[in-house]
Order: C-alpha cells, then structure tokens, then sequence
C-alpha cells in the first residue's frame, strides 16, 4: 500500500477529493477543506475574487486622480482676448452685463438718514456705504486693457465716474444723471450717439459739438457726414463706414474739405488718394478728430445720404441720436418715413440742432423728430462760433 494513500471511508467514497487540493494536519493524515470553501471553488470564487480586487483598485485610482484634478484645477477669473473675434465677442458680452447690472443698482436711491447729535463729545459711527453704491470697474481693465487710476477705476480721468458731467467716463458715452446738450435736457436719455455734418459751410461747427458731447457724456459715439439731405438713392451708393483712425480718414478730410468738386463722378471718387505733399485743410480739426476715439466718417456719396449715418450700426445702441446741421439739403417723405420707422424699432429718439433753419429744417422736425419723441434744441446764436469775414 501507497504511504501517500490514505484508507478511504465511505464519505471519502462519495466525494472524492484530489492530493492536491487537501489539508495536511498531522503527519500520515490528509484533511479535505471543508464544504463551503469547496463550494466556492467550484463556482469559480476565486477569479471572481480577483476581480473585484482589481475594480476596486482602478476605483481607488481614479477617485484619486479626479480629486486631484478638482483640488489643482486652476480658476480663471478673466476672459481671454487674444486678438480674436471669439474673444473680443465675449469681452464686450460681459462689458454690458455689467454695466446693465450696475445701472439696475444705480435705480434703487438709497434711503436718506440725518444724525444728529447734542453732545460735541458724542461718538457717532457712520455706517458703511452699501456696495450698490459702488462703482464698478470697465472691463477693459480686467482685460488687460487699462490700469486702476488713483480714486477710482479705468482711465481717461473719469475718477469715480460720477461729477463734472463726465457720467462713466469710459464707458462708452453712457451716463445715469439727465443728460444735458447745450443746456437742452434730453429725456430719458442714457446714452447718445451724435451725427453731425461737415460739409464745407458746417465744419466749424464741429469743435465746439465735439467739445459738448464729451463734456456731458465722454467718449459717446460721434458719426460724420458731408452734407445733411435724406433722398431716397436711385442706385447702389457707398455707405462705407470707417473709423477716423483709419488711413481712409486722411484721404476723405483732404480731398471733401477742400476745393473737390462736389459733382465729381462715382468712378473718379475712387482714384482719388492722400497727397501727403498737399496742405491738410484745417489742420487742427483734423487732428482732433484723428486722435477722438468712437469716432466715425461716411464715405462721400454726395449730400443728400444722411440717413446712412442716423441708420449706421455705430449709432443702433443709443438711446437718443443728436443730429447737428444747417438742413439745407434735399429731403423726401418716402425716406424720412423709412427712417422714422428704423428709429421706433430701434426706441430710439431724435434731437435736431440747427446752426440755421434751412429749407428742409420744418419738415425733417415734422416727419422726424416729433414722431420719434424727440425736439429741436435751440442755442443762441452768440453762442456758436462767428463766420470770418474775408478780409478786403
């Protein structure tokens, strides 16, 4: 007999069990495992013991990692610029909820508490100011774009934002006291965007509207135009719109505030350039212009297209377009009815300046600025500059 072979019984008989698999316990004797442990081998316990080892342990792993990535994740607190459309888009996205945000704030008037004290010994603390009261910062100075200015934020020398007329400063001409043209108050008026005329006679005048906008309102948006007619166009014209900045700018100034013909073809409009060896008329108002920000041109398409300037998406934000002119140039209803309708869906409403009351001065009041909910400022006339005499 085998000495490895331990005698069988009739349990070991019904179950066999393999040398491999049994329990040593004393010497010459061999123990099975017991029933459960035998079981669970047979229906493959231990693979799927491994198993669930192993999930556990990727789980363990990943919680890691993601608790990692949560704790190290850095927080961006601005919107990226870059130079992109994408940016610049998102940038002036969050440039109007804020300053949307703040003058919601601005309409709640805090309410008015007097302290009085009898004792000149008495300690009395103030309290502080509620933070809807506080200014908030342009968001070309979160973006990179300005600095923090002693006594407030954003730059141009608007300090606080509130006092001499200057409203936010840079916020785009935008304003939350009434706002004020030329002793004119303009109802309901937040913000403004100015259309004014340069045609040859006009100019002069430009300064001085200049000069008014941005004491009551700095950095609104101001669109230039030769001439002052609203005609309806019997073909294509050019309503091409660029900044003053532009290098278009200097050809425009130098070729129409000169001595151009005014009925030079369309075809020869567009041959004519910048002759930098040729004087600049009026030197100095065109270095102003030049350097004003928010500053537009229309490209000359003859003196009776003004409605492609009071029409302009420069101007759509507004809430009120101040037009400065002699109105002297041809109008017909047809267009003026077209543009009355583009001001009421835009709500915006119309204020007239006349240097003069030309010819068509009562009917674009009539057709325009009544309908519109806007009126006619009126400024004496000592108070605009004098026409030079000539001398003999």
């Amino acid at each position: 007999m085998d000495p490895t072979t331990v005698p069988s019984t009739p349990e070991d008989d019904a179950v066999p069990v393999p040398a491999a698999v049994a329990v040593h316990e004393e010497p010459g004797v061999w123990r099975q495992p017991n029933r459960f442990v035998r079981m669970w081998r047979s229906i493959g316990g231990g693979s799927l013991t491994l198993s669930l080892l192993v999930h556990v342990g990727l789980l363990v792993v990943a919680g890691f990692v993601v608790l990692a990535s949560q704790v190290f994740d850095k927080q961006v607190d601005f919107l990226p610029g870059g130079g992109t459309n994408q940016g610049a888009a998102a940038s002036a996205d969050l440039a109007h909820k804020v300053q949307m945000k703040h003058q919601q704030r601005m309409k709640k008037t805090p309410p008015m508490q007097r302290l009085v004290s009898a004792s000149i010994s008495a300690n009395i603390t103030l309290p502080e100011a509620p933070p809807d009261m506080l200014t908030m910062p342009d968001i070309s100075s979160l973006s990179g774009g300005g600095k923090l200015g002693s006594g407030g934020f954003g730059t141009g020398g608007a300090g606080g934002g509130f006092g001499n007329g200057h409203g936010l400063g840079g916020a785009g001409g935008m304003t939350f006291k009434p706002l004020m043209m030329f002793g004119t108050e303009l109802k309901d008026t937040r913000k403004i965007a100015v259309v004014m005329d340069v045609s040859r006679s006009m100019t002069k005048y430009l300064p001085l509207v200049a000069k008014e906008l941005d004491k009551v309102a700095y950095g609104s948006t101001l669109v230039l135009y030769f001439g002052c007619g609203l005609a309806k166009p019997k073909g294509k014209i050019d309503d091409d719109i660029n900044p003053t900045s532009s290098e278009k700018f200097r050809t425009f100034w130098q070729v129409w505030e000169g001595r151009t013909p005014l009925n030079t073809p369309a075809d020869e409009r567009k041959k004519l350039k910048y002759n930098p060896g040729l004087p600049m008329p009026l030197q100095d108002i065109f270095n102003q212009m030049e350097k004003r920000r928010n500053t537009y041109f229309v490209e000359f398409n003859g003196i009776t297209y003004a409605w492609t300037a009071l029409m302009s998406k420069e101007v759509m934000d507004a809430d009120t377009i101040y037009w400065f002119a002699d109105f002297m140039d041809k109008v017909d209803a047809e267009q003026m009815e077209t543009v009355l309708k583009t001001l009421k869906k835009r709500k915006q409403k119309l204020y007239i300046h006349a240097s003069q009351q030309g010819r068509s001065f009562t009917q674009v009041k009539d057709t325009l600025v009544i309908p519109s909910g806007g009126a006619v400022i009126e400024t004496k006339t000592e108070e605009m500059p004098k026409k030079k005499k000539k001398a003999n």
